[in-house]
């Protein structure tokens, strides 16, 4: 059995760390706050002083960290996976960072004889303790081929995208659609709110025909229960989101809807707000609008 090391340990990495244990993985693992790691000590991981230790043991190195700073850091800077990292080791970045700080991570870990795989993932804290993610992948075929068993004990949907960088690029036309959706949900339930309705028949309509998007379905509810707690928070959204404005202007794409998403976005981190569910964008809509999103019910 491979032996892992993850680094990470998130809302995210820490389920996704949990499934490759239970699954027979000998897990090494690092966290800047040590404290996260309790539990899967507990269920039996290693603990590394840092991520250069990670990369001493294991075979596939994943990493899962806030941003392209903090991917570089950990895999490029002092004390980083390429520091002690062996030629053959693999390396599995599931962090959502820009494609071109991807492709620069994969080209400096290449000259190593360390082969990368971008692997960023779309589901929640719930359903990566499933193991029923979605993973886009980008880097070698030969590779993601050979990392399919680990990636098929963490998802339901894989899909191979293309070169370094190309997994990355996928997450963010993903996450577009998502901060759009979130958005759009969370305006409905504000009008719906303004208008005399009760919120929760938005949310049952738009069970069935061609308005039913997940978004409704799981931050509806949250929505009008008024539970923020984070899922995907309002500051990692408006990194995606900026970060595929900036994909779009390079390419010459308007994105009209998703600019106007990343604006309200703004607001909620001036607010203070960042740190709460993207969904929080409700809260500013209602400012808006001087009213209030509840249930009759």
């Amino acid at each position: 059995m491979q032996r892992i090391g993850f680094i990470g340990l998130g809302l995210m990495g820490q389920p996704i760390s949990r499934r490759l244990l239970e699954a027979g993985h000998p897990l090494t693992v690092w966290n800047r706050t040590a404290d996260k790691a309790k539990d899967l000590r507990a269920a039996g991981a290693a603990w590394a002083p840092s991520a250069r230790a990670v990369a001493e043991t294991s075979d596939i190195v994943i990493t899962m960290v806030t941003d392209s700073t903090a991917s570089e850091e950990v895999i490029c800077g002092t004390s980083g996976v390429l520091e002690a990292a062996r030629p053959g080791v693999i390396l599995i970045d599931m962090s959502s960072i820009a494609p071109e700080m991807s492709r620069s991570i994969a080209a400096r870990a290449r000259a190593r004889g360390i082969p990368m795989l971008d692997a960023p993932v779309t589901g929640a804290p719930r359903v990566a303790a499933e193991g029923k993610l979605g993973i886009m992948v980008g880097g070698p075929r030969e590779i993601f081929e050979a990392c399919r068993p680990v990636f098929e004990k963490l998802a339901a949907k894989l899909v191979y995208a293309g070169g370094n960088g190309m997994g990355t690029t996928l997450k963010l036309v993903n996450n577009l659609i998502l901060g759009v959706a979130i958005h759009a949900a969370a305006e409905a339930l504000v009008l719906a709110a303004k208008a005399g309705l009760d919120p929760q028949s938005v949310i049952e309509i738009t069970s069935v025909g061609g308005a039913r998007t997940g978004a409704m379905e799981t931050r509806g509810p949250r929505m009008v229960r008024r539970d923020f707690t984070p899922h995907f928070s309002a500051n990692n959204m408006y990194k995606d989101l900026s970060t595929a404005l900036t994909l779009a202007e390079e390419c010459g794409v308007p994105l009209p809807v998703a600019s106007a998403a990343r604006e309200i976005l703004r607001a909620v981190k001036a607010q203070g707000k960042g740190d709460l569910d993207s969904c929080v964008v409700m809260t500013v809509l209602e400012a808006m609008a001087d009213t209030r999103v509840e249930s009759k019910r």
